[in-house]
């Protein structure tokens, strides 16, 4: 992020204070154990709250480490559910890398900028806010290319529920309105949806916008909201839309800011709602298994820290119970010790950097631009999976963000190979065992980070966790990068080595994990011509 964009946010965040706006409290993010430690990325600082980095990441069998967390110093309103100190997420740029491993204490780095001059004050306290869905879907018409998925002759009946906005008007940035307009325009007609956008009501001024050096606030231009981004308004409509239709598969997009969890279990973070309140991983947990076992479920979270949430994939959001006997799957765009990009106040939206930008734009055909996107179906098969539109992600993403996928998290579970061990496998052997996709991730982050050679994960290793790396920049995109390269190796090599030696029915349940994952549901709703 530019010096510019930081003061102009910091400015936002004095001026809502001036506004009578009451200040965030801070959160505290203290280390947790874990064996694979994830390398430094940008620390985002939206307009608003200024955070202290978490430390490096572990990724294995047991919990990721992180160190101090990010503080939240933006004024907004009250709510009547507890803050669990959110945080902004304002993207930087280059693609990212997979799995991460070591264990070595985690490195912590703290951003601090000066006030800026007079910026337009914040609006004064409103109400519990909501993103919106409009009643009828609207289409975006995408070229047929060779890559896009023909229309299922059945189409499938899939629904959608939409969590987007920040905790309070500082955080809520035009961008995220923009990421879930966006989102409206490639649903299907045939997929019924509803919103929650910020406070819910569509004539307060609760997005925040740049304009020239200055910020200002306006109200939604979202066609329209269907209430606020609230633990009550999420209750209402689980109860009234989700569990109504309990067989028909739900795709869910959360399109926010996130932030770990208080009580220091980087396990059970948070995604954050207006007011303060937060939605953690076994809330979501909970209300995901009141729909029956035969529902399929598709996740995708564009929050800082909402790695968290693949945890979904076991019983009760526990990472250390057994799987769920569901079709969940999920991709996150950041480990769970990481922010993430997406959240920022400029109106360009050919700026925007985000995650789930790029996965939709793969999975869609198209991007927020309305351009074509036909090189995502890297298995030639005339068909876009959604794990071919992560790793269209993780190759083109030009951010620090380090994204990741349900059954990475499955993986380091259940196969926890120590790092010596997937570190040292030659290339060669992890191309012949990588899926089509996984190999384009491979070869395209290798070549953009110069690496080459039999020992180029070994190399990449001894980069990332060598001397020097205690203290974590979150913004070194070339880090994150080659954090991506190494986290999506070891996925491969444990991979392999689940088939090779894993219990059958393991395998089974992880052979069903990536098929779900290989899904598109933007194309299952859609009748065939």
């Amino acid at each position: 992020m530019n010096a510019r964009r930081l003061l102009l946010q910091v400015a936002a965040l004095a001026t809502a204070a001036a506004s009578s706006l009451a200040a965030s409290p801070a959160t505290a993010e203290p280390p947790s154990p874990g064996p694979e430690r994830v390398s430094p990325g940008p620390q985002r600082v939206s307009a608003g709250p200024q955070r202290v980095a978490p430390g490096p990441e572990r990724v294995s069998a047991g919990p990721q480490r992180v160190a101090a967390a990010p503080q939240r110093v933006a004024p907004g309103p009250s709510g009547p559910q507890t803050a669990p100190g959110a945080q902004p997420a304002v993207p930087p740029a280059a693609p990212a890398a997979p799995a991460t491993l070591a264990a070595l204490g985690g490195p912590t780095v703290v951003a601090t900028a000066a006030a800026p001059g007079a910026l337009a004050a914040a609006p004064g306290p409103l109400a519990a806010a909501v993103l919106t869905v409009p009643a009828t879907a609207t289409t975006t018409t995408v070229a047929a290319t060779a890559t896009t998925i023909a229309a299922t002759s059945t189409p499938v009946p899939w629904r959608a529920l939409v969590l987007g906005g920040g905790p309070k008007a500082p955080m809520n940035q035009v961008a995220i309105e923009g990421h879930v307009r966006y989102f409206q325009t490639l649903l299907p007609d045939a997929i019924e949806r509803r919103v929650l956008f910020a406070d819910g009501n569509r004539f307060t001024p609760t997005v925040q916008y740049l304009e020239g050096d200055r910020l200002f606030y306006r109200p939604t231009r979202l066609q329209r909201i269907d209430g606020p981004t609230t633990l009550a308004g999420v209750d209402r409509l689980w109860r009234g839309f989700v569990t109504a239709r309990p067989s028909d598969p739900l795709l869910l997009y959360f399109a926010g800011h996130g932030s770990p969890d208080r009580g220091r279990d980087l396990d059970n973070n948070v995604f954050d709602l207006w007011g303060g309140g937060g939605l953690s991983v076994r809330d979501l947990a909970a209300r995901i298994e009141q729909l029956p076992p035969s529902t399929p479920v598709v996740l995708v979270m564009a929050q800082c820290f909402s790695g968290a949430f693949a945890n979904v994939l076991f019983e009760g959001g526990d990472p250390e119970a057994d799987p769920v006997d569901r079709d969940l799957v999920g991709f996150f765009a950041a480990t769970r010790d990481r922010p993430a990009s997406g959240c920022t106040p400029e109106i360009n939206e050919a700026d925007y950097t985000d995650f789930s930008s790029y996965f939709f734009a793969a999975l869609s055909g198209q991007d927020r631009l309305g351009r074509a996107v036909d090189d995502a179906d890297f298995d030639g098969d005339k068909q876009v999976g959604m794990h071919e539109a992560y790793a269209y992600a993780v190759i083109h993403q030009a951010t620090s963000d380090v994204p990741i996928a349900t059954s990475d998290v499955f993986l380091r579970r259940f196969v926890p190979t120590p790092d010596r061990e997937t570190m040292t496998t030659p290339y060669s052997k992890v191309l012949a065992w990588a899926r089509p996709a996984e190999r384009a991730a491979l070869e395209a982050l290798a070549k953009e980070l110069g690496l080459r050679g039999e020992d180029r994960m070994r190399t990449a290793y001894a980069l990332q966790f060598g001397p020097g790396s205690e203290r974590v920049d979150w913004d070194d995109v070339e880090a994150a990068h080659r954090l991506r390269f190494i986290r999506l190796a070891k996925t491969v090599v444990l991979a392999h080595t689940l088939r090779e030696t894993g219990d059958p029915a393991l395998v089974a349940r992880f052979d069903r994990l990536r098929a779900a994952e290989s899904r598109n549901p933007l194309v299952e709703a859609r009748p065939a011509p």
